[in-house]
C-alpha cells in the first residue's frame, strides 16, 4: 500500500523498481518456495563414484534429490516446519540448501521471471481481494507438499 501511495496519479501499473522494494513479499515468496516448491524432485546420474558419509553412490547410478527434504533440513533452516518469512532477514542459504528452481548449470532459466510474476500477482491480489477459507481447521497433508486436505476450498472476495 505504501508503494501505491508514493506513485504519481498518472502512473499505471508496477515498476521493476517498486517490485524490488517489496522486501517482505520477496521473503514470503522464498519461504513459500521453501515450504512448498514447484519442483518435487531432481534426478541426476553419478558421473563418478561419490562417497557421502559412509555411503558410496557408484558411477552410473541414478540419484533422486528430494527438494522438500533439503528445504526442511533443520541445519539450514531452524524450525523448518514453521512458515517464517523473517528467516530470510540477513540469511543467505548455503549452496545447495535452497533449490526451488534447481541449481548450478541446470537452474531453471525462468526462475527470476517466475518470482517476478508471483510478486506482481500477489501485489494486486493483496491490494484488491481477500481470500476466505471454507474450512480453516481442515488438516494438512504433507505428501507431496504441505496442503490442506480439502485443497484449500474457499472464496475470493473483492475489496471495496
Amino acid at each position: 500500500m505504501a508503494i501505491t501511495k508514493r506513485r504519481s496519479s498518472s502512473q499505471r501499473g508496477l515498476t521493476l523498481n517498486e517490485i524490488r522494494h517489496m522486501q517482505y513479499l520477496s521473503k514470503a515468496i522464498d519461504e513459500t518456495l521453501r515450504r512448498s516448491g514447484i519442483v518435487l524432485a531432481t534426478s541426476r546420474k553419478a558421473k563418478v563414484d561419490v562417497k557421502i558419509n559412509d555411503y558410496i553412490i557408484p558411477k552410473g547410478w541414478k540419484v533422486i534429490i528430494w527438494n522438500r527434504g533439503i528445504h526442511l533440513d533443520s541445519e539450514g533452516f531452524p524450525n523448518p516446519e514453521d512458515f517464517l518469512p523473517s528467516r530470510w532477514d540477513n540469511h543467505t542459504p548455503k549452496a545447495g540448501s535452497f533449490i526451488p528452481f534447481g541449481a548450478g548449470s541446470r537452474i531453471c532459466p525462468g526462475a527470476d521471471l517466475a518470482k517476478l510474476e508471483m510478486s506482481i500477482f500477489f501485489h494486486y491480489f493483496l491490494l484488491n481481494y481477500r481470500f476466505e477459507r471454507s474450512n480453516p481447521g481442515n488438516p494438512i497433508r504433507y505428501l507431496t507438499c504441505p496442503s490442506p486436505k480439502d485443497n484449500c476450498l474457499g472464496k475470493i472476495i473483492k475489496l471495496p
